[in-house]
Parts: C-alpha cells; structure tokens; sequence
C-alpha cells in the first residue's frame, strides 16, 4: 500500500485571486431590459400578457413567448402541472450573455410552483444564460406515505419521483444548460430532487432553502447535486464556474430503496458527482475542467452527508457547517463533510459536528486532497487530519434539528480567527463581510460583537470569472493506496442512461451513482460529491459508506 502524506497548507492560501461575490446572481454583467411578461391563475393564455392587468394563465406560455432580456413576472397563485408526466414549467428558449431570461416571484407576491404528477417543477431543458429568482417550489410529499411509497413508487411513474428544479442536457438537439442562476428559492416536499443539474456549465445555486425533499423516490437524490458538470467553454482549474453557495440543506433523505441496487443510498445535503471518469457512471464527454465552489453553507440533519465530493475535481469546500448529518437508519451513516476518489480538492475552514458513531471524515483513493483548518466534534475520530485542523467543541450558539436552531459562533468558539482566509469568499452566510488579515472564522458564519447580531454586507457582485481562486502551494502527494473502483452495470432509467459508479462500499467495491427522475423520461443524477483541492495538497482518502446489499 502506499502511504498517504499529509502536507501543510500554507500561506499561498493568501495568493491573490480576485474575491467571487457569493451573493448575487451571475458574473457581474448588466443585464439588458427587456420586455415582461405576467403571469396569474387569474389569466388567460389568449392575452398580450405583457401587463399585469392582462395576464398569461400558465408560466410556460410566458416561457414559450419570451426572449432574451425578458422577465416572467410571476403573480400570487399556485401553478401545476397541465397534464401527469409532464412538468410545471420547461424552459427550452434561451437568453444571451448579459440579457438571460428571468423567471421570478412578482414583486410584493409570493406564488407558488406545486408539481402533484409532473417530472419536475422546473426543468431547464438545454436552455443557457436563465435565471429563476425568489420562488417557492412545493412538492407533494406532504400528501403521500413511506407505505404508499414502498407500494406503488415505479421508474416510470413520476408520482413519487418528482424533482423541484432539474436542470439537464436537451436530449433532442444535445444542447447543454448553462449560465444558470438558481437564486433565493425555497424548495421543499419534492418526493425526489431539490435543486440539481446534469451536463450543466456556469451554473450558480445560491441562498435557496431545500428541505424535506428525496423521501420517496425511487431514484437516490439529494437535496442539491451537481452531475457530470460539461464545460461548454474553455475549462480552466483555476477559474470557477459552478458556485453552490450560502444555501441553507435539512431534512432531505432517500427513504425507499433505490431501484438499480435494491438497497438505501444517498439523501445527502449537498453533493457533487463524477466530474472526472464519465465513462464509468455511463455519461459522455471529457472531464470537466473548471472549477467547483461550495461555500458558505448551512446542511444539516439529512439522512446522507452534509456535503461531500464523488469522482470529481476541481473543487474548493470551504467555509461550510455541518451539523448532526447522516441520521438514517437505513444504511451506514456517511460523515458530514467529506471527498472520495477525487483529485485536486480543499475542504478548510469546515465545521463538521457529528453525531455518536457518524465517520467524520474518510479517506479513500483521493489524490492531492487537502483537508485542514476544519473543525471536527462527534463522532468517531477524524481518518484523516490536517496540521491546523481541530476536534473540540464549535460552541455554535444554539445547534439542532428543530425550527429554532442558530448555529452561529458563540463567545469563545475555537472557530473564531482560527482560520485561515480564503479570498473567493469574503462574506458569511447571513451576509457579514469576513474580516480580512492573518485568521478568519471557520465555518458558514462569522463571530461578530454584540449578541452576534452580523452587520449585513451590501452583497458583493461576482468578479469576472477568469479570476483565480489562488494556488495552494504543497508537496505533491503520492498516490493513495485505496483499492481500485469496480464499475458496476449501467442501469437504465427510461432514458436508457443510468450511472454506473460509486463511492465505495464497505468491502472496498462501488457502487453506482445516484440518479434522478427526469422530464418524460428518467434523468440520471449524481449523489455522491466529490470534494477536490486546488494546487497539492493532503493526500486523503475519503469513503462514502453505502448499506449492505
């Protein structure tokens, strides 16, 4: 077996890179007016619809009749589906760079997006450069069993299966989303996906509230994944192109056994999913070669991880909490945050608090992955452990998995400026600017004086996303000596695409990747997230545990 080398990180982390904003929608660029079109249960779809007193009834007749520069003003009201099988909303015409097409709440208004038998609520089917802002998504898990579940949930059926917001290739003109802005959105009670995409670029996924969603899929889901992410531009490591940030994940877990394996899998906060070795998970195209950031969430109480990483690279985990991740009982418990089989990845300045028994971090066949600067507490003792990382007590002000948990940083947590500053993230999750200089605080929150009440940052508008996030300068990093994976039969959904390898299971092998249901037919979807470092790093191996079958 070859050794697994721990490497310090150093003060290149300090290396300049121009701060990504992580709290506004695209990369900064004006956006150019354009028409509006309005949108009220109250409508017709033989109306101009372009005032609010003469509405469209149907966002998808707004969708089919906007263009570029275009906004969809959606009025109070609650939209489903027209037909079973089909979606809410498909997006198929697309905006153009400075001028995308925006789906959002009217102004005042709160309408609500409620998918009863449909595929998704929203599928962004090939289109680029959209934006959905402000919305609620509400599946119809609330009306649904487990028992019922078990019972009748089918590949074919969307009932049970139903994702909120899908974005995915268009399987007619092979067209790729990307440019894609999901903004300020509150997703919840899908009996499948939350917010994902597969064979997306240039896509942000920022300040949504997912909950409650993958209970009764028969596909294994999880509240946000990013799948076998495509470049459709020239891809370069040291710029970001995919941003999951600021976004608040709990109460997602699968609860029906998933359909390719027969066995429990996934239901994880936040994952991203084979970037790298497409071919073995029965996806198509090179490995992808920007880079992922996940920053500045809050994911707790899922029954899979907090966040983590699966065959993938390029990625930057940073700043995140985690708290009491892995609760179900039907498989093994995965740690909070973690990377397997992943190269070129940082996981610092994290907060995992695990629960009695959870693994709270693994390693397994990464390479030039580097965890430091986090902070471990529960759980079973930390595989892998960075010089600077700690296992105490976060002191987080009030943690747990009810409607009031705060998990800010109290007076005398060992997370206040014990950091170490990370320049593509310069405000926190509630919107403070993270202090500058020699230390910062760990996890998705900054400490501030005075009751911990954060004085709110006016939101930093993303630079141009030729910025580097800044080398890590490290010893190179032999090999792990993790065993091999063993790719396992490509399933197939109704699309006759499945995903085919997995983080590894207990005896060594893999498992297949995770899948969605899609729009007409089944989508694949990613669930285990691969967790990447830039530049050399630790050499870890992180292992996502799968239950027996």
């Amino acid at each position: 077996m070859k050794r697994t080398s721990t490497l310090v990180v150093t003060a290149a982390l300090l290396a300049p890179s121009a701060p990504l904003g992580l709290l506004t929608v695209g990369a900064g660029t004006a956006h150019a007016s354009g028409r509006t079109y309005f949108v009220s249960p109250s409508g017709s779809d033989g109306n101009p619809g372009t005032s609010a007193a003469a509405p469209f009834r149907t966002i998808q007749k707004a969708a089919d009749s906007a263009g570029p520069g275009d906004t969809v003003s959606i009025m109070n009201g609650t939209y489903s589906e027209q037909a079973k099988g089909s979606n809410v909303l498909t997006v198929r015409r697309s905006g153009r760079s400075g001028a995308p097409i925006t789906f959002m709440a009217h102004p005042g208004h709160h309408p609500v997006i409620h998918p009863v038998n449909a595929w998704n609520g929203i599928s962004i089917h090939g289109a680029s450069h959209i934006a959905v802002k402000n919305l609620e998504v509400k599946g119809n898990s609330e009306a649904l069993t487990l028992a019922g579940a078990e019972r009748d949930a089918k590949k074919n059926d969307p009932t049970y299966n139903t994702n909120c917001i899908w974005a995915e290739p268009n399987k007619a003109t092979g067209a790729k989303p990307h440019h894609i802005d999901i903004v300020g959105n509150t997703v919840h009670h899908c009996p499948g996906l939350g917010i994902g995409s597969r064979g997306a670029d240039h896509m942000t996924i920022d300040r949504n509230h997912v909950y409650a969603t993958s209970w009764y899929t028969v596909y294994a889901t999880s509240g946000i994944s990013v799948l076998a992410a495509h470049d459709v531009d020239r891809g370069d490591p040291r710029t970001y192109k995919i941003r999951v940030t600021n976004n608040t994940v709990h109460d997602n877990e699968t609860k029906v056994k998933w359909e390719r394996c027969q066995c429990y899998s996934d239901g994880n906060g936040i994952i991203i999913d084979t970037l790298k070795d497409k071919s073995k998970a029965g996806e198509s195209g090179p490995d992808y070669q920007g880079r992922v950031l996940v920053a500045n969430n809050l994911s707790y109480d899922n029954g899979g991880s907090g966040i983590h990483s699966f065959k993938s690279q390029h990625v930057d985990i940073v700043h995140n909490t985690a708290y009491k991740n892995g609760r179900s009982t039907r498989m093994e418990s995965y740690a909070n945050i973690f990377a397997h089989d992943s190269t070129d990845v940082r996981l610092l300045n994290n907060i995992a608090y695990g629960r009695p028994g959870q693994a709270t971090n693994s390693k397994s066949r990464n390479v030039d992955v580097t965890y430091d600067y986090n902070i471990y507490f529960g759980g079973k003792a930390p595989e892998v452990k960075g010089p600077h990382d700690i296992v105490a007590d976060p002191k987080l002000t009030d943690p747990g998995t009810g409607a009031g948990a705060d998990f800010r940083l109290s007076k005398g947590s060992p997370a206040i400026g014990s950091g170490t500053p990370f320049a593509a993230v310069t405000t926190d999750l509630a919107g403070a600017r993270r202090t500058g200089g020699v230390a910062s605080d760990r996890g998705a929150y900054g400490f501030t004086t005075g009751g911990n009440d954060a004085t709110q940052g006016a939101p930093g508008a993303p630079t141009d996303e030729s910025a580097s996030p800044g080398p890590l300068s490290t010893t190179p990093a032999e090999p792990s000596g993790g065993s091999g994976a063993a790719a396992s039969p490509a399933s197939e959904g109704p699309a006759g695409t499945g995903d085919d390898s997995g983080p590894s299971t207990q005896n060594g092998e893999s498992g297949p990747l995770a899948e969605t249901g899609g729009s007409n037919p089944v989508l694949p979807l990613g669930i285990a997230a691969a967790v990447l470092g830039l530049g050399g790093g630790l050499l870890f191996v992180a292992r996502r545990k799968r239950a027996r079958h």
